[in-house]
């Protein structure tokens, strides 16, 4: 009877052992404030990865991925999205009023003034002397209505990048004379 005793005691000893070393977080090291709950990492706000390793360094994290800024793209939100953008450009438009023109040069250069601003030269064979400015969502440049010079003539429109070109779609109007040139154009980045 002693030996069956002995026996249940040891059985007994080792179900406790086993069932008390099973901590589902004894291996689990969560970083920048998360928390391990049933073996999962738990993240702070703007954190997140098996062990909240990565951070939305320029967005919020939401339904299991980063809400990036604006101006920026990303897994963290760390790649501003202007800079693949950013050169001079080669191209001609065909334009509803003016008619085609010969290539010339354009440039996309960063605006100081935003993360998303970009400051466009160029455009309608070089007419405007002062810079367009413009915003980036992912590949599109969006460029509000303004009258770059104070002279009259004024810009809007939009681009889309694509592996070194933008398709640009804009309009010139006069609004002395009400002519309105509606603009598309092909720009090669050089």
């Amino acid at each position: 009877m002693k030996k069956i005793n002995l026996l249940f005691v040891a059985l007994i000893g080792a179900m406790t052992m086993t069932l008390t070393s099973c901590d589902e977080c004894a291996d689990v090291t969560c970083e920048n404030g998360g928390t391990c709950e049933e073996g999962v990492c738990q993240c702070t706000d703007n954190f997140f990865g098996d062990a909240c390793e990565v951070e939305c360094v320029n967005g919020t994290y939401a339904s299991g991925s980063c809400l990036c800024d604006a101006g920026y793209e990303g897994d963290a939100c760390t790649v501003l999205s202007r800079e693949d953008m950013i050169g001079s450009y080669i191209g001609s438009d065909a334009c509803s009023s003016t008619g085609a023109t010969d290539a010339y040069n354009s440039s996309v250069a960063e605006s100081s003034s935003s993360d998303d601003g970009v400051l466009i030269n160029g455009l309608w064979d070089t007419f405007f002397e002062s810079n367009i400015t413009g915003t980036v969502d992912g590949d599109v440049i969006t460029i509000p209505n303004q009258d770059p010079d104070s002279d009259g003539f004024t810009i809007e429109g939009s681009g889309t990048y694509t592996d070194g070109t933008i398709a640009w779609s804009f309009t010139v109007t006069e609004t002395e004379s009400g002519l309105v040139d509606q603009c598309p154009m092909t720009a090669t980045k050089q």
